[in-house]
């Protein structure tokens, strides 16, 4: 069985022959290639091949997410591992999104990492644990964000039945008439329910009103 062919991108090389080390213990890698910048490691995949590239995130000339970007435009089965110092959730998400298969913060240990060549070289993905409690964070925020529900709204009868005739599109003259009473106080309600609702005019209190249910 052949070995797989790893290509290292990083602008520190102690970082790198650190990751050549790491990997040079497993008998069925073979490093094939190093890049120090984001052009270099552009130029070096599309001539090498690689079945997995290990990059960083900072990188001269083109950062490690722009070059993922491009390498999986041009093809979409590459097997991208990054390796940074950073475990923002925005440079993390932005990553996933392009389609990254791995992801580990350069403080873990290292047996991280070789998990992580070993896993993603399988066709799987690998997110370290560090990694995966910002994950998790972002996911329970998105979910609190959905759970949190509108101020409860509390309407009169009457205010109900104003605000499915704006719904229709009646004048307050027009609402007068059908519900017996003056204009002026078909205004006054309309007042009320803009003052209820926190709303500016009759087309973002029907929008609330629907989103509520009240209509």
């Amino acid at each position: 069985m052949s070995s797989a062919k790893i290509l290292i991108a990083d602008d520190h090389v102690m970082i790198r022959d650190g990751v050549r080390s790491l990997l040079s213990k497993n008998d069925q890698i073979t490093v094939v290639g190093e890049a120090s910048s984001g052009s270099e490691t552009l130029e070096k995949y599309r001539s090498i091949k690689p079945d997995l590239l290990i990059m960083d995130i900072s990188m001269p000339d083109m950062n490690g997410m722009d070059t993922a970007e491009q390498i999986l435009k041009d093809d979409p089965a590459a097997k991208i591992i990054i390796l940074s110092m950073y475990d923002d959730e925005d440079y993390i998400c932005r990553c996933m999104e392009h389609g990254v298969k791995g992801y580990v913060v350069k403080n873990e240990t290292g047996s991280e990492l070789d998990y992580a060549v070993r896993t993603v070289l399988k066709g799987q993905t690998y997110f370290s644990s560090q990694v995966q409690k910002v994950i998790f964070r972002k996911y329970s925020n998105s979910v609190a964000r959905k759970k949190q529900k509108e101020p409860e709204v509390k309407l009169t009868g009457r205010e109900v039945e104003i605000v499915k005739l704006i719904s229709e599109g009646l004048t307050s003259l027009q609402m007068a008439e059908k519900l017996f009473i003056s204009p002026r106080t078909v205004e006054t309600h309309r007042a009320n329910l803009m003052k209820k609702t926190g709303v500016k005019n009759s087309i973002e209190l029907v929008k609330k009103m629907e989103k509520i249910g009240l209509i």
